[in-house]
């Protein structure tokens, strides 16, 4: 079921702007809807069926783009944009029904919304994220199909490959992060026009996201309870957003409304975080894939490797959530490195660690990151106290393509860690490892 029912509104929405049958439109398996950089000046809600959305990759083909199924909709870029010109061609997957409105709708009023995007941005934002997801999906299925390759060890042609691939994944990667960043400044505007009291508690969450552990939120909603005397519910919420104590104060009723309504702005800001950490991730992957082909990124001087390192941990926010992250950074002379490659080193290894903890049944999982100059040389530590890497395994882990499902572990992130010892190694530096149960480190040594 998509996410866009769960929204109270959604009925009232489907109900007033969707119920006239003199705007339906049927199409059969295979019709297009939509022809990408065509006219299009309508929001569809898809009532039976499931659309499928492409875009041209650099080479004419057609790329899948999205997946959208009943409940959801298309047409939201060229309509709510009002450039009314659309990103991909839609195509009809099965026999469809949709219904449609066109872009002179007449606004039927809500309490605090004036225009068509205020009644429809939680919808919006749903659609969104459900075609986010869907597009990861495709990138990382993409990814696996590489593997296989890799296991097969037919190496001459895998560059090849790896190259068209990542043309392909990119175009989904940019349209994800395109559209994110128009819907998160609009939404801003919106915010600052019309609700600008209440615009810090959106901005908390598009800043920070969902931060807390799942044991941290259940100790400060314990101490709220407390304060407060909060339900335990509304407790969870006022912590959850991070709402300031001097707004906990009016009767129980007026709280609530209070507590849920900034949560739900929070919330917002929350999801569009977690967006944007996706888009990232997707464009780690297609990094992953062009690193294979060979295409190494272009090298600049004065490259600072401790921000590359917070760069990583910003892109591992979300998985890094129930982990405590300690940073033991050192002052470190400038790199002529590529900013794109470190971060690539980095993310795969506290995606290691972070995978690697996940199979313990222990509160305080800990990461440390240290840096350090040595000579003539960085020295990068990362340590995880997870149940370690087995003994066997250890030689194998910089072979290409390598995973184990031992313990619940798959190590590597993309195409793992042969790419980070290409990427050491393309520096003349080295990487090693040693582990034992509840300590694994990785070295890394860079000559500066």
């Amino acid at each position: 079921m998509s996410d866009v029912v769960s929204y109270p509104d959604y009925p009232w929405l489907k109900e007033t702007y969707f119920a006239d049958p003199e705007r339906r439109r049927i199409l059969k398996k295979g019709e297009v809807l939509m022809e990408e950089g065509g006219h299009n000046a309508r929001l569809y809600l898809i009532l039976k069926g499931t659309l499928s959305a492409y875009v041209k990759n650099p080479e004419g083909e057609q790329q899948k783009l999205f997946e959208a199924y009943q409940d959801m909709f298309a047409g939201v870029y060229s309509f709510f944009s009002r450039t009314y010109i659309s990103l991909a061609t839609v195509v009809a997957e099965n026999d469809c029904e949709l219904a449609y409105i066109e872009k002179d709708q007449k606004v039927r009023l809500l309490p605090n919304s004036r225009c068509l995007f205020d009644q429809f941005m939680p919808v919006v934002v749903a659609n969104l994220a459900r075609r986010q997801k869907n597009e990861q999906e495709i990138a990382f299925k993409q990814e696996r199909m590489l593997r296989k390759l890799i296991q097969t060890e037919k190496l001459a042609s895998l560059g090849q490959m790896a190259a068209g691939i990542s043309h392909e994944l990119n175009n989904a990667v940019t349209v994800t992060a395109r559209n994110t960043e128009w819907l998160r400044e609009r939404l801003i505007q919106f915010m600052e026009r019309d609700h600008g009291d209440q615009l810090k508690v959106f901005q908390r969450g598009l800043e920070s996201g969902r931060r807390l552990s799942s044991r941290e939120l259940r100790i400060r909603s314990l101490e709220m309870m407390k304060r407060f005397g909060l339900k335990e519910d509304m407790a969870r919420l006022a912590v959850e957003a991070d709402l300031p104590l001097k707004s906990l104060i009016g009767s129980e009723k007026d709280l609530e409304r209070t507590i849920r309504g900034s949560h739900y702005l929070w919330e917002l800001g929350a999801t569009f975080h977690d967006m944007t950490i996706a888009a990232r991730l997707a464009t780690s992957v297609v990094r992953s894939v062009k690193e294979l082909a060979g295409q190494r990124a272009a090298r600049i001087s004065d490259v600072d490797a401790n921000q590359t390192i917070r760069e990583a941990l910003a892109l591992m926010s979300c998985p890094l959530r129930k982990v405590r992250v300690k940073l033991d950074l050192a002052k470190l002379p400038s790199m002529h490195a590529a900013p794109s490659e470190l971060v690539q080193i980095w993310t795969n290894l506290i995606a290691n660690a972070v995978e690697s903890m996940s199979g313990g049944d222990y509160e305080d999982k800990q990461l440390v990151i240290q840096t350090r100059r040595r000579g003539s040389h960085i020295s990068i530590k990362i340590t995880d106290n997870g149940p370690g890497i087995p003994e066997q395994v250890l030689p194998k882990i910089f072979q290409p393509n390598f995973t184990t499902k031992e313990k619940g572990l798959e190590f590597g992130l993309g195409l793992g860690l042969s790419i980070v010892e290409r990427i050491v190694s393309s520096y003349n530096g080295e990487i090693t490892v040693r582990s034992r149960p509840g300590r694994t480190v990785f070295f890394i040594k860079i000559p500066i």
